[in-house]
Protein backbone atom coordinates (compact mmCIF):
# COMPACT_ATOMS: atom_id res chain seq x y z
CA UNK A 1 0.00 0.00 0.00
CA UNK A 2 1.15 3.32 -1.23
CA UNK A 3 1.91 5.65 1.54
CA UNK A 4 2.96 8.93 0.82
CA UNK A 5 0.46 11.64 -0.17
CA UNK A 6 0.91 13.27 -3.63
CA UNK A 7 -1.07 16.07 -4.29
CA UNK A 8 -4.79 15.89 -6.23
CA UNK A 9 -3.80 14.44 -10.02
CA UNK A 10 -4.86 16.78 -12.48
CA UNK A 11 -8.66 16.78 -13.91
CA UNK A 12 -7.27 15.59 -17.26
CA UNK A 13 -5.66 12.21 -15.62
CA UNK A 14 -8.82 11.65 -13.62
CA UNK A 15 -10.68 11.74 -16.58
CA UNK A 16 -8.54 9.37 -18.77
CA UNK A 17 -8.02 6.69 -16.00
CA UNK A 18 -12.17 6.49 -15.23
CA UNK A 19 -12.63 6.65 -19.22
CA UNK A 20 -10.56 4.22 -19.44
CA UNK A 21 -11.76 1.70 -16.83
CA UNK A 22 -15.60 1.86 -18.00
CA UNK A 23 -14.17 1.11 -21.65
CA UNK A 24 -12.49 -2.21 -20.70
CA UNK A 25 -16.23 -3.04 -18.96
CA UNK A 26 -17.71 -1.94 -22.50
CA UNK A 27 -14.68 -4.10 -24.45
CA UNK A 28 -14.43 -7.16 -22.05
CA UNK A 29 -18.04 -7.20 -20.52
CA UNK A 30 -15.95 -8.01 -17.21
CA UNK A 31 -16.74 -5.98 -14.28
CA UNK A 32 -14.14 -7.57 -12.21
CA UNK A 33 -11.11 -7.05 -14.60
CA UNK A 34 -12.21 -3.18 -14.81
CA UNK A 35 -12.25 -2.74 -11.15
CA UNK A 36 -9.26 -4.16 -10.90
CA UNK A 37 -7.91 -1.32 -13.79
CA UNK A 38 -9.57 1.30 -11.37
CA UNK A 39 -8.19 -0.30 -8.31
CA UNK A 40 -4.62 0.56 -9.78
CA UNK A 41 -5.37 3.67 -11.14
CA UNK A 42 -6.29 4.94 -7.71
CA UNK A 43 -2.92 3.62 -6.54
CA UNK A 44 -1.19 5.56 -9.55
CA UNK A 45 -3.48 8.83 -8.71
CA UNK A 46 -4.12 9.00 -5.14
CA UNK A 47 -1.76 7.34 -3.62
CA UNK A 48 -1.82 7.17 0.74
CA UNK A 49 -4.27 4.86 2.06
CA UNK A 50 -7.56 4.60 -0.02
CA UNK A 51 -10.37 1.64 -0.87
CA UNK A 52 -13.25 1.09 -2.75
CA UNK A 53 -16.02 -0.87 -0.65
CA UNK A 54 -19.30 -2.70 -1.59
CA UNK A 55 -22.01 -1.39 0.33
CA UNK A 56 -24.96 -4.18 0.46
CA UNK A 57 -22.42 -7.13 1.87
CA UNK A 58 -20.03 -4.13 3.72
CA UNK A 59 -17.21 -6.86 3.38
CA UNK A 60 -15.69 -6.48 -0.07
CA UNK A 61 -13.12 -3.94 -0.85
CA UNK A 62 -11.02 -3.17 -3.33
CA UNK A 63 -7.61 -2.35 -1.94
CA UNK A 64 -3.88 -2.71 -3.30
CA UNK A 65 -4.21 -2.99 -6.62
CA UNK A 66 -5.83 -6.23 -6.26
CA UNK A 67 -9.82 -7.20 -6.07
CA UNK A 68 -10.51 -8.89 -2.64
CA UNK A 69 -12.86 -9.28 0.31
CA UNK A 70 -12.37 -8.04 3.46
CA UNK A 71 -14.51 -8.00 6.47
CA UNK A 72 -13.73 -4.82 7.83
CA UNK A 73 -12.74 -1.32 6.23
CA UNK A 74 -9.48 -0.44 6.20
CA UNK A 75 -7.96 1.39 8.96
CA UNK A 76 -7.14 5.52 8.48
CA UNK A 77 -5.66 7.61 10.52
CA UNK A 78 -8.74 9.75 12.48
CA UNK A 79 -8.93 13.27 10.93
CA UNK A 80 -7.16 11.95 7.38
CA UNK A 81 -10.17 10.14 6.35
CA UNK A 82 -12.46 11.25 3.43
CA UNK A 83 -15.64 8.58 2.58
CA UNK A 84 -18.02 9.52 -0.60
CA UNK A 85 -21.11 7.21 -0.95
CA UNK A 86 -20.72 5.81 -4.46
CA UNK A 87 -24.35 6.27 -6.16
CA UNK A 88 -25.58 4.17 -8.87
CA UNK A 89 -29.31 5.08 -10.84
CA UNK A 90 -30.09 6.62 -7.42
CA UNK A 91 -29.10 3.90 -4.53
CA UNK A 92 -25.72 3.72 -2.70
CA UNK A 93 -23.81 0.81 -4.41
CA UNK A 94 -20.26 1.78 -2.22
CA UNK A 95 -18.02 4.11 -0.69
CA UNK A 96 -15.20 5.57 -1.40
CA UNK A 97 -12.59 5.61 1.58
CA UNK A 98 -9.65 7.68 1.11
CA UNK A 99 -7.04 9.35 2.52
CA UNK A 100 -6.51 13.26 1.26
CA UNK A 101 -2.99 14.80 0.76
CA UNK A 102 -2.48 17.06 2.83
CA UNK A 103 -3.60 20.50 3.04
CA UNK A 104 -6.59 18.97 0.12
CA UNK A 105 -9.94 20.55 0.30
CA UNK A 106 -12.93 18.40 0.47
CA UNK A 107 -14.84 20.17 -1.93
CA UNK A 108 -12.02 20.47 -4.24
CA UNK A 109 -11.50 17.02 -3.84
CA UNK A 110 -15.33 16.03 -4.52
CA UNK A 111 -14.88 17.97 -7.76
CA UNK A 112 -11.56 16.79 -9.01
CA UNK A 113 -12.20 13.17 -8.11
CA UNK A 114 -15.91 13.33 -9.68
CA UNK A 115 -15.41 11.56 -12.57
CA UNK A 116 -13.59 7.90 -10.31
CA UNK A 117 -16.36 7.63 -8.26
CA UNK A 118 -18.95 7.96 -10.80
CA UNK A 119 -17.00 5.09 -12.88
CA UNK A 120 -17.15 3.52 -9.24
CA UNK A 121 -20.13 3.77 -8.46
CA UNK A 122 -21.01 1.98 -12.12
CA UNK A 123 -18.67 -0.69 -11.78
CA UNK A 124 -19.25 -1.82 -8.60
CA UNK A 125 -23.21 -2.04 -9.69
CA UNK A 126 -22.16 -4.03 -12.98
CA UNK A 127 -19.90 -6.46 -10.57
CA UNK A 128 -23.12 -6.65 -8.00
CA UNK A 129 -25.09 -7.88 -10.76
CA UNK A 130 -22.44 -10.34 -12.12
CA UNK A 131 -22.95 -11.91 -9.01
CA UNK A 132 -26.32 -12.45 -9.02
CA UNK A 133 -26.52 -9.70 -6.04
CA UNK A 134 -28.77 -6.90 -7.80
CA UNK A 135 -31.45 -8.01 -11.01
CA UNK A 136 -30.25 -7.69 -14.63
CA UNK A 137 -32.96 -5.20 -15.14
CA UNK A 138 -31.79 -2.65 -12.50
CA UNK A 139 -28.61 -2.45 -14.10
CA UNK A 140 -29.86 -2.28 -17.64
CA UNK A 141 -32.22 0.88 -16.36
CA UNK A 142 -29.66 3.47 -17.34
CA UNK A 143 -28.83 2.26 -20.90
CA UNK A 144 -32.57 1.84 -21.43
CA UNK A 145 -33.45 5.12 -20.01
CA UNK A 146 -30.53 6.51 -22.03
CA UNK A 147 -31.89 4.94 -25.00
CA UNK A 148 -35.28 6.08 -24.90
CA UNK A 149 -33.87 9.49 -24.46
CA UNK A 150 -32.37 9.14 -27.80
CA UNK A 151 -29.24 9.09 -26.21
CA UNK A 152 -26.20 6.12 -26.59
CA UNK A 153 -22.44 5.52 -25.67
CA UNK A 154 -19.67 4.83 -28.18
CA UNK A 155 -16.14 4.03 -28.37
CA UNK A 156 -14.24 4.68 -31.13
CA UNK A 157 -10.84 2.22 -31.51
CA UNK A 158 -8.51 4.62 -34.14
CA UNK A 159 -6.12 2.14 -34.73
CA UNK A 160 -8.75 -0.32 -36.64
CA UNK A 161 -11.50 2.23 -37.20
CA UNK A 162 -14.08 -0.18 -34.76
CA UNK A 163 -16.94 1.93 -33.21
CA UNK A 164 -18.14 0.06 -30.89
CA UNK A 165 -22.09 0.22 -29.96
CA UNK A 166 -22.74 1.16 -32.79
CA UNK A 167 -25.76 -0.57 -33.63
CA UNK A 168 -27.08 1.75 -30.88
CA UNK A 169 -27.06 4.47 -33.38
CA UNK A 170 -27.86 2.39 -36.01
CA UNK A 171 -31.07 1.77 -33.93
CA UNK A 172 -31.50 5.28 -33.44
CA UNK A 173 -31.98 5.90 -36.66
CA UNK A 174 -34.27 3.16 -37.70
CA UNK A 175 -31.69 0.95 -38.87
CA UNK A 176 -31.50 -2.76 -37.91
CA UNK A 177 -28.30 -3.85 -35.93
CA UNK A 178 -25.18 -4.50 -38.34
CA UNK A 179 -27.09 -3.12 -41.14
CA UNK A 180 -24.82 0.11 -41.48
CA UNK A 181 -21.29 -1.81 -40.45
CA UNK A 182 -19.40 -1.04 -38.03
CA UNK A 183 -16.32 1.52 -38.40
CA UNK A 184 -16.53 5.48 -38.37
CA UNK A 185 -16.17 5.58 -41.82
CA UNK A 186 -19.46 3.62 -42.19
CA UNK A 187 -21.17 6.45 -39.54
CA UNK A 188 -19.66 8.64 -41.78
CA UNK A 189 -21.77 7.76 -44.59
CA UNK A 190 -24.81 8.87 -43.20
CA UNK A 191 -23.88 11.89 -42.45
CA UNK A 192 -25.12 14.69 -44.48
CA UNK A 193 -22.19 16.00 -46.60
CA UNK A 194 -22.89 19.61 -45.97
CA UNK A 195 -22.04 18.62 -42.08
CA UNK A 196 -18.92 16.40 -42.71
CA UNK A 197 -16.37 18.95 -42.81
CA UNK A 198 -17.68 20.50 -39.42
CA UNK A 199 -17.47 17.53 -37.83
CA UNK A 200 -14.08 16.43 -38.28
CA UNK A 201 -12.94 19.97 -37.64
CA UNK A 202 -14.61 19.24 -34.39
CA UNK A 203 -12.86 16.53 -33.74
CA UNK A 204 -9.56 17.95 -35.22
CA UNK A 205 -9.42 20.54 -32.77
CA UNK A 206 -10.11 17.93 -30.05
CA UNK A 207 -7.33 16.16 -31.18
CA UNK A 208 -4.93 18.88 -31.61
CA UNK A 209 -5.37 19.63 -28.03
CA UNK A 210 -6.72 23.27 -28.87
CA UNK A 211 -10.64 22.35 -26.83
CA UNK A 212 -10.57 19.92 -23.85
CA UNK A 213 -13.68 18.08 -25.60
CA UNK A 214 -15.25 17.44 -29.03
CA UNK A 215 -18.95 18.34 -29.88
CA UNK A 216 -20.38 18.67 -32.80
CA UNK A 217 -24.35 18.91 -34.01
CA UNK A 218 -25.05 17.35 -37.50
CA UNK A 219 -27.60 15.84 -39.37
CA UNK A 220 -27.50 12.15 -40.18
CA UNK A 221 -30.03 10.00 -42.88
CA UNK A 222 -32.32 7.81 -41.17
CA UNK A 223 -33.62 4.48 -42.52
CA UNK A 224 -36.91 6.28 -43.91
CA UNK A 225 -34.51 9.04 -45.80
CA UNK A 226 -35.30 11.82 -43.25
CA UNK A 227 -33.03 14.07 -41.30
CA UNK A 228 -32.41 13.52 -37.94
CA UNK A 229 -30.25 16.23 -35.33
CA UNK A 230 -27.24 14.37 -33.74
CA UNK A 231 -25.54 15.82 -30.92
CA UNK A 232 -22.46 14.45 -30.57
CA UNK A 233 -19.84 14.43 -27.64
CA UNK A 234 -16.40 12.83 -26.64
CA UNK A 235 -12.87 12.69 -25.61
CA UNK A 236 -9.88 11.33 -26.20
CA UNK A 237 -8.79 9.26 -23.54
CA UNK A 238 -5.49 6.85 -25.26
CA UNK A 239 -3.20 8.15 -27.03
CA UNK A 240 0.09 5.94 -28.75
CA UNK A 241 3.63 6.54 -28.36
CA UNK A 242 3.72 9.82 -30.58
CA UNK A 243 1.07 10.91 -28.91
CA UNK A 244 -1.45 10.09 -31.66
CA UNK A 245 -5.01 9.49 -30.49
CA UNK A 246 -5.46 5.72 -30.15
CA UNK A 247 -8.92 5.59 -28.12
CA UNK A 248 -11.89 7.87 -27.91
CA UNK A 249 -14.94 7.57 -25.73
CA UNK A 250 -18.41 9.65 -25.88
CA UNK A 251 -22.09 9.93 -26.29
CA UNK A 252 -24.71 10.87 -29.07
CA UNK A 253 -27.84 12.12 -28.35
CA UNK A 254 -31.07 12.52 -30.63
CA UNK A 255 -31.54 16.30 -30.96
CA UNK A 256 -34.22 16.69 -33.40
CA UNK A 257 -36.56 17.52 -30.92
CA UNK A 258 -34.52 19.93 -29.63
CA UNK A 259 -33.39 21.47 -32.89
CA UNK A 260 -36.73 21.75 -34.03
CA UNK A 261 -37.59 23.63 -30.92
CA UNK A 262 -34.79 26.14 -31.51
CA UNK A 263 -35.73 26.74 -35.01
CA UNK A 264 -39.22 27.25 -33.31
CA UNK A 265 -38.56 29.59 -30.96
CA UNK A 266 -36.31 31.73 -33.86
CA UNK A 267 -38.67 31.39 -36.20
CA UNK A 268 -41.01 32.97 -33.05
CA UNK A 269 -38.22 35.15 -32.46
CA UNK A 270 -37.80 36.35 -36.51
CA UNK A 271 -42.06 36.73 -36.34
CA UNK A 272 -41.66 39.25 -33.37
CA UNK A 273 -39.22 41.04 -34.83
CA UNK A 274 -40.74 41.60 -38.10
CA UNK A 275 -44.16 42.25 -36.50
CA UNK A 276 -42.24 45.07 -34.66
CA UNK A 277 -40.91 46.42 -37.18
CA UNK A 278 -44.70 46.31 -39.45
CA UNK A 279 -46.05 48.41 -36.17
CA UNK A 280 -43.44 51.32 -36.45
CA UNK A 281 -43.30 51.08 -40.36
CA UNK A 282 -47.14 51.54 -40.70
CA UNK A 283 -46.84 54.22 -37.37
CA UNK A 284 -44.51 56.05 -39.28
CA UNK A 285 -46.60 55.72 -42.67
CA UNK A 286 -49.68 56.53 -40.75
CA UNK A 287 -49.00 59.70 -39.90
CA UNK A 288 -46.90 60.68 -42.60
CA UNK A 289 -50.24 59.67 -44.89
CA UNK A 290 -52.51 61.19 -42.61
CA UNK A 291 -50.94 64.74 -43.15
CA UNK A 292 -51.52 65.43 -46.75
CA UNK A 293 -54.25 63.31 -46.78
CA UNK A 294 -55.94 65.86 -44.12
CA UNK A 295 -55.37 68.39 -46.14
CA UNK A 296 -56.52 67.66 -49.43
CA UNK A 297 -59.87 66.70 -47.33
CA UNK A 298 -59.59 70.40 -45.80
CA UNK A 299 -59.26 71.77 -49.41
CA UNK A 300 -62.21 69.77 -50.32
CA UNK A 301 -63.99 71.32 -47.65
CA UNK A 302 -63.32 74.70 -48.20
CA UNK A 303 -64.28 74.10 -52.20
CA UNK A 304 -67.71 72.69 -51.03
CA UNK A 305 -68.37 76.20 -48.64
CA UNK A 306 -66.90 78.57 -51.02
CA UNK A 307 -69.60 81.24 -51.29
CA UNK A 308 -67.28 83.33 -52.86
CA UNK A 309 -66.48 81.37 -56.02
CA UNK A 310 -69.16 78.85 -55.62
CA UNK A 311 -68.63 75.71 -57.35
CA UNK A 312 -71.16 74.08 -60.43
CA UNK A 313 -73.21 71.14 -59.81
CA UNK A 314 -70.87 68.89 -61.59
CA UNK A 315 -67.71 70.54 -59.98
CA UNK A 316 -69.89 69.59 -56.63
CA UNK A 317 -70.21 66.02 -57.13
CA UNK A 318 -66.57 66.29 -57.94
CA UNK A 319 -65.28 67.65 -54.82
CA UNK A 320 -67.93 65.21 -53.13
CA UNK A 321 -66.24 62.29 -54.67
CA UNK A 322 -63.13 63.22 -53.88
CA UNK A 323 -63.85 63.45 -49.76
CA UNK A 324 -65.66 60.33 -49.97
CA UNK A 325 -62.37 58.63 -51.36
CA UNK A 326 -59.90 60.59 -48.85
CA UNK A 327 -62.30 59.48 -45.91
CA UNK A 328 -62.57 55.45 -47.25
CA UNK A 329 -58.71 56.05 -47.66
CA UNK A 330 -58.10 57.47 -43.98
CA UNK A 331 -60.27 55.03 -42.28
CA UNK A 332 -58.57 52.46 -44.22
CA UNK A 333 -55.09 54.01 -42.59
CA UNK A 334 -56.82 53.43 -39.05
CA UNK A 335 -58.06 50.03 -39.34
CA UNK A 336 -54.69 49.27 -40.32
CA UNK A 337 -52.23 51.51 -37.88
CA UNK A 338 -54.94 49.41 -35.53
CA UNK A 339 -54.77 46.20 -36.48
CA UNK A 340 -50.57 46.09 -36.40
CA UNK A 341 -51.34 47.43 -32.76
CA UNK A 342 -53.48 44.66 -31.48
CA UNK A 343 -51.69 42.31 -32.93
CA UNK A 344 -48.50 43.74 -31.98
CA UNK A 345 -50.37 43.84 -27.92
CA UNK A 346 -50.00 47.97 -28.20
CA UNK A 347 -53.10 49.06 -28.77
CA UNK A 348 -55.11 50.97 -25.50
CA UNK A 349 -57.71 49.41 -24.00
CA UNK A 350 -59.89 50.43 -20.83
CA UNK A 351 -62.01 46.81 -19.99
CA UNK A 352 -65.30 48.20 -18.09
CA UNK A 353 -68.75 47.77 -17.56
CA UNK A 354 -70.45 48.79 -20.63
CA UNK A 355 -74.29 48.96 -20.62
CA UNK A 356 -75.23 46.80 -23.21
CA UNK A 357 -78.89 48.75 -24.27
CA UNK A 358 -76.93 51.87 -25.10
CA UNK A 359 -74.48 50.72 -26.54
CA UNK A 360 -76.73 48.97 -28.73
CA UNK A 361 -79.18 51.85 -29.72
CA UNK A 362 -76.28 54.61 -30.40
CA UNK A 363 -74.52 51.75 -32.66
CA UNK A 364 -78.37 51.51 -34.61
CA UNK A 365 -79.28 55.02 -34.91
CA UNK A 366 -75.43 55.48 -36.00
CA UNK A 367 -75.98 53.25 -39.30
CA UNK A 368 -79.68 53.96 -39.32
CA UNK A 369 -79.60 56.23 -42.59
CA UNK A 370 -76.83 53.72 -44.37
CA UNK A 371 -79.88 51.48 -44.21
CA UNK A 372 -82.24 53.76 -45.01
CA UNK A 373 -80.92 54.56 -48.33
CA UNK A 374 -80.09 50.91 -49.23
CA UNK A 375 -83.38 50.16 -48.39
CA UNK A 376 -82.73 47.61 -45.38
CA UNK A 377 -85.27 47.04 -42.57
CA UNK A 378 -83.18 47.46 -39.10
CA UNK A 379 -84.67 44.69 -36.43
CA UNK A 380 -83.73 44.76 -33.03
CA UNK A 381 -84.92 41.78 -30.55
CA UNK A 382 -85.90 43.06 -26.76
CA UNK A 383 -82.14 43.15 -25.22
CA UNK A 384 -82.76 43.09 -21.36
CA UNK A 385 -82.22 46.11 -19.08
CA UNK A 386 -79.23 46.85 -16.88
CA UNK A 387 -77.18 44.13 -19.12
CA UNK A 388 -73.34 44.91 -19.00
CA UNK A 389 -70.49 43.67 -20.59
CA UNK A 390 -66.81 43.57 -20.17
CA UNK A 391 -65.11 45.60 -22.60
CA UNK A 392 -63.97 49.12 -24.03
CA UNK A 393 -66.57 51.37 -24.88
CA UNK A 394 -65.38 52.85 -28.22
CA UNK A 395 -63.80 49.68 -29.17
CA UNK A 396 -66.79 47.88 -28.96
CA UNK A 397 -69.10 50.57 -30.47
CA UNK A 398 -66.15 49.87 -33.34
CA UNK A 399 -66.85 46.43 -33.56
CA UNK A 400 -70.71 46.67 -33.67
CA UNK A 401 -70.97 49.55 -36.43
CA UNK A 402 -68.70 47.11 -38.29
CA UNK A 403 -70.64 44.07 -38.53
CA UNK A 404 -74.10 46.31 -38.97
CA UNK A 405 -72.32 48.14 -41.86
CA UNK A 406 -71.39 45.38 -43.24
CA UNK A 407 -75.02 43.33 -43.10
CA UNK A 408 -76.32 46.11 -44.50
CA UNK A 409 -74.08 46.63 -47.92
CA UNK A 410 -73.77 42.87 -48.60
CA UNK A 411 -77.71 42.97 -48.27
CA UNK A 412 -80.76 43.23 -50.98
CA UNK A 413 -83.00 46.28 -51.21
CA UNK A 414 -86.17 44.76 -49.17
CA UNK A 415 -83.84 42.54 -46.83
CA UNK A 416 -83.21 42.86 -42.94
CA UNK A 417 -80.55 42.94 -40.80
CA UNK A 418 -81.46 41.80 -37.33
CA UNK A 419 -79.43 42.66 -33.61
CA UNK A 420 -80.49 40.05 -30.68
CA UNK A 421 -79.28 39.23 -27.20
CA UNK A 422 -79.51 36.42 -25.15
CA UNK A 423 -77.76 35.71 -21.86
CA UNK A 424 -75.75 32.37 -21.68
CA UNK A 425 -73.67 31.49 -17.97
CA UNK A 426 -71.62 34.00 -17.46
CA UNK A 427 -71.64 35.64 -20.83
CA UNK A 428 -73.56 37.61 -23.25
CA UNK A 429 -73.96 35.89 -27.11
CA UNK A 430 -75.07 39.16 -29.46
CA UNK A 431 -75.55 38.20 -32.79
CA UNK A 432 -76.08 39.89 -36.01
CA UNK A 433 -78.20 38.12 -39.40
CA UNK A 434 -78.89 39.73 -42.26
CA UNK A 435 -80.65 38.23 -45.38
CA UNK A 436 -78.54 39.29 -47.80
CA UNK A 437 -75.63 37.26 -50.46
CA UNK A 438 -74.51 34.85 -47.70
CA UNK A 439 -70.77 33.41 -47.40
CA UNK A 440 -69.44 30.54 -49.53
CA UNK A 441 -69.00 27.86 -46.62
CA UNK A 442 -65.93 26.06 -48.16
CA UNK A 443 -64.52 29.94 -47.73
CA UNK A 444 -65.92 31.19 -44.16
CA UNK A 445 -61.74 30.16 -43.05
CA UNK A 446 -60.23 32.89 -44.64
CA UNK A 447 -63.31 35.40 -43.23
CA UNK A 448 -61.25 37.02 -40.86
CA UNK A 449 -57.90 37.41 -42.68
CA UNK A 450 -56.43 40.99 -43.45
CA UNK A 451 -57.78 41.97 -46.97
CA UNK A 452 -59.54 38.67 -47.43
CA UNK A 453 -63.11 40.29 -49.87
CA UNK A 454 -64.05 36.32 -50.74
CA UNK A 455 -64.20 37.49 -54.34
CA UNK A 456 -65.87 40.01 -53.78
CA UNK A 457 -62.89 42.41 -54.77
CA UNK A 458 -64.33 43.95 -58.04
CA UNK A 459 -68.09 44.27 -56.98
CA UNK A 460 -69.76 47.32 -56.43
CA UNK A 461 -69.34 47.21 -52.79
CA UNK A 462 -65.84 49.17 -51.73
CA UNK A 463 -64.00 47.41 -49.16
CA UNK A 464 -60.09 46.94 -47.89
CA UNK A 465 -61.10 43.60 -46.36
CA UNK A 466 -59.55 45.14 -43.21
CA UNK A 467 -62.87 45.43 -40.98
CA UNK A 468 -63.65 41.83 -40.16
CA UNK A 469 -60.02 41.41 -39.22
CA UNK A 470 -59.89 44.42 -37.22
CA UNK A 471 -63.38 43.59 -35.54
CA UNK A 472 -62.27 39.60 -34.17
CA UNK A 473 -58.42 40.93 -32.79
CA UNK A 474 -60.25 43.20 -30.93
CA UNK A 475 -62.86 41.09 -30.01
CA UNK A 476 -60.21 38.57 -28.62
CA UNK A 477 -58.22 41.27 -26.79
CA UNK A 478 -61.59 42.07 -24.79
CA UNK A 479 -61.65 38.45 -23.70
CA UNK A 480 -64.18 37.69 -26.30
CA UNK A 481 -64.77 35.66 -29.53
CA UNK A 482 -66.23 36.56 -32.83
CA UNK A 483 -67.28 34.14 -35.51
CA UNK A 484 -69.63 33.83 -38.94
CA UNK A 485 -71.96 31.00 -39.56
CA UNK A 486 -73.97 30.96 -42.76
CA UNK A 487 -78.06 30.93 -41.91
CA UNK A 488 -79.86 27.28 -42.16
CA UNK A 489 -81.14 26.34 -45.32
CA UNK A 490 -84.79 27.04 -44.43
CA UNK A 491 -84.13 30.48 -43.40
CA UNK A 492 -82.69 31.62 -47.18
CA UNK A 493 -79.31 33.00 -48.09
CA UNK A 494 -77.42 35.16 -45.00
CA UNK A 495 -75.22 35.22 -42.52
CA UNK A 496 -75.17 35.57 -38.85
CA UNK A 497 -72.02 37.05 -37.10
CA UNK A 498 -72.04 35.95 -33.01
CA UNK A 499 -70.15 37.98 -30.60
CA UNK A 500 -69.52 36.87 -27.51
CA UNK A 501 -68.56 39.11 -24.59
CA UNK A 502 -68.06 38.36 -20.96
CA UNK A 503 -70.80 39.59 -18.45
CA UNK A 504 -69.78 42.19 -15.96
CA UNK A 505 -69.61 41.38 -12.28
Amino acid sequence: MNTTRPPLPTEAAVWAEANAALLDLLRRRDPAHALQRLARACVHLLGGRWSLIEARHRGHAIAGGRFEARRERPSVPAGLAWQVPLKHLGSTVGTLQVELPAGSEVETASERLRPLMEAAGELIAHWLAARGQVGADSLSLQRAAMREGGTFVWEWDLATDALGDIDEGALMLGYSAGSIGHTQADWDRLIHPDDIDGVEQAYQAHARGEIESYRAVYRARAAEGDWRWIEERGRIVERDMAGRPSRMFGTQTDATLQHQLEQARRNQLAAEAANAAKTQFLSRVSHELRTPLNAVLGFAQLLEVDRGEPLTLAQRRRVQLIRQAGDYLLAMIGDLLDLSLVEAGRLPMQEESVPLGALVRDCLDLVRSQAADAGVILAQRLIRPRVTVKGDTMRLKQVLINLLSNAIKYNRRGGSVELSARIQGGQCLLEVRDTGIGLPADRLDKLFLPFQRLGRESGPVQGSGLGLALSQALVQAMGGSLSAHPLPAEEGPGTAFRLVLQLAD
